[in-house]
Parts: structure tokens; C-alpha cells; sequence
């Protein structure tokens, strides 16, 4: 039952990332973290966020900001080594507890949708690639930050999603070399990327009838859910 769960995540997050560019491993990393642990189930968040990513920027590739995605890559290259560090820090339950409360956090400053000063121009792409890529290796949730570099620099939507796809496709590929300890169970791993081609079909017909804004605060809510549970169960892990 908990690998039925973990699976529909996977499909509606990357429904959600065909609409809205982000918003995948906000709905899908809680989850799998709890089907099999914040390490393991971190990296197949990133390996098929690599798998999503290159799918939408091949059929979005024209319209990218690539002195946008060169600025936030930079960022990217500082964040990944150290969330790295906080990985191999913690114990299995912290980890938990951190991915957790990491991500309720991102997700809060997301659903607020204000812009922020700190990430605007050349600074704020770089400070918003750092905050991205340290989350994404730690909790697989670099798209809030991107959403919060988004909106202060008040980047349409049609650009906003290849431009961070490109960022995608690296954050998540320094991730997975960051955690080189992986183990995770075939039958899941394909079973996973059956249900992202499904999601990514019915994301393409949602894209005609849902407002990204709409679907972005649908997976927010999803995402706000879920990193709530992972939150308790480390919580819960710790004190028993």
C-alpha cells in the first residue's frame, strides 16, 4: 500500500512538473522517503527528476534564459557539496527529521509567493542556485528557491520552466554523484519510471485545462502534506 502512495506521487508530481516546471520531488520526495529512507529515497527523487527535467527542456529548449540558468548554475555548483556534508553527517532518523522540516520550510516561503530582494540579479541567481542545489541533495526540494528566484525576478512562466529545467538536469546529476551509496530496488526504480511517463502524458493534457499557478499551489499543498508526515516519523523514530 505505502509503494501504491509513493507511486501515484510520483505521477502527479510529474504531471505537475509538466505544467509548472517545478514541483516533482516537492510531491514525490516526501513519500518515497517514507517508502525507503531519506538517502535512498532522495536519489530516485533526483534520478527521475533527471529523467523529467530533460523531457520538458527538449520541448521547451528555445525559450531558456541561459544567462538566467549560467548564474543559477553557479549557485547549484557551490550548494550540492555542502548539503553532501550534511548527508553523510546525520543519522538515518535526523536525516529524516531534517528533510522533513527542510522542506515544510521551502515549501512555506513558496506558498507565500513574495518577492525577496536577496534573490534578485546577478547575486540573487547565484544565492538562489546555492539554496537550490544545498536542498536538492539534502531533501530533493530545489524548486522553491527557484520559485522564489522567479518571482522576484518577475520571469514569465514560458521562460521561468525551460530556464530551470536546464538547472534541473545538473542539480540533480551532482546529486546523484554526491551519494555514490545507493541502493535501491529495481521493481520500484522501473516501476517509478513507468508512472513518470504517465504523469508527463497527463500532465500534457492538464497543461490545456489547470493555471500553473493553480497546479504550483496544488503541489505546494501536496509537498506541505507529505514532508509533514516525514517530519513526525523521524520525530516519532527519535523519541521511541
Amino acid at each position: 500500500m505505502t509503494w501504491v502512495l509513493a507511486l501515484c506521487a510520483v505521477m502527479v508530481g510529474a504531471a505537475l512538473q509538466r505544467v509548472t516546471g517545478l514541483g516533482f520531488t516537492l510531491v514525490s520526495g516526501p513519500l518515497l522517503i517514507l517508502v525507503l529512507n531519506p538517502f535512498d529515497g532522495i536519489v530516485l527523487a533526483n534520478i527521475l527528476s533527471v529523467l523529467i527535467a530533460a523531457y520538458v527542456l527538449i520541448r521547451t529548449f528555445r525559450s531558456v534564459d541561459w544567462a538566467a540558468a549560467k548564474r543559477l548554475s553557479i549557485g547549484i555548483v557551490l550548494g550540492v557539496p555542502m548539503g553532501a556534508v550534511i548527508v553523510y553527517t546525520l543519522d538515518t532518523n535526523m536525516l529524516l527529521v531534517f528533510v522533513g522540516a527542510l522542506t515544510t520550510l521551502a515549501v512555506l516561503l513558496a506558498l507565500a509567493r513574495r518577492p525577496m530582494a536577496v534573490f534578485r540579479g546577478r547575486r540573487g541567481a547565484i544565492f538562489a542556485g546555492t539554496v537550490s542545489g544545498f536542498s536538492n541533495v539534502t531533501a530533493g526540494v530545489g524548486g522553491p528557491a527557484l520559485a522564489m528566484f522567479g518571482a522576484s525576478t518577475k520571469m514569465t512562466m514560458d521562460v521561468f520552466v525551460p530556464t530551470v529545467q536546464v538547472v534541473a538536469v545538473l542539480t540533480n546529476l551532482l546529486s546523484i554523484a554526491a551519494k555514490f551509496q545507493m541502493s535501491l530496488p529495481i521493481p520500484l526504480v522501473l516501476s517509478a519510471v513507468g508512472c513518470v511517463i504517465l504523469g508527463l502524458t497527463l500532465g500534457s493534457v492538464l497543461q490545456r485545462h489547470i493555471s500553473p499557478t493553480r497546479a504550483q499551489t496544488l503541489a505546494l499543498t501536496l509537498a506541505l502534506l507529505g514532508s509533514l508526515a516525514a517530519t513526525a516519523r523521524g520525530v516519532i523514530a527519535i523519541l521511541s
